[in-house]
């Protein structure tokens, strides 16, 4: 496959799947900190949204890791990557919460 269709294909899906299973059959652990500490927050709507974007991702990420029976340390780490990113919603989601209470 094109490096081009790649990247196409991982910029539609907001993750990078090629990428870090081209890593993991390296040795390679990547990091992707998807914080974007300039954007403005669209409050607790945008915040229930982001919820379910983050858990659907998680739960995608843990079928594909279980697939095979066993879960790697690639595969952990990537559970726990998007663990945080979930509970980093959560945080927003609270803190949005308190500011309208």
């Amino acid at each position: 496959m094109p490096v081009d269709a790649v990247a196409a294909l991982e910029a539609a899906s907001s993750y990078p799947h090629i990428t870090l299973a081209l890593a993991e059959m390296r040795g390679i652990t990547l990091s992707d900190d998807e914080s974007r500490e300039n954007s403005e927050s669209g409050g607790i709507n945008a915040d229930v949204i982001k919820l379910s974007q983050r858990f659907a991702m998680l739960m995608g990420e843990y079928n594909q890791s279980i697939e095979d029976g066993v879960i790697s340390v690639n595969e952990a780490k990537r559970l726990l990557l998007e663990t945080t990113a979930l509970q980093k919603v959560l945080l927003d989601m609270k803190l949005h919460l308190e500011e309208g209470s």
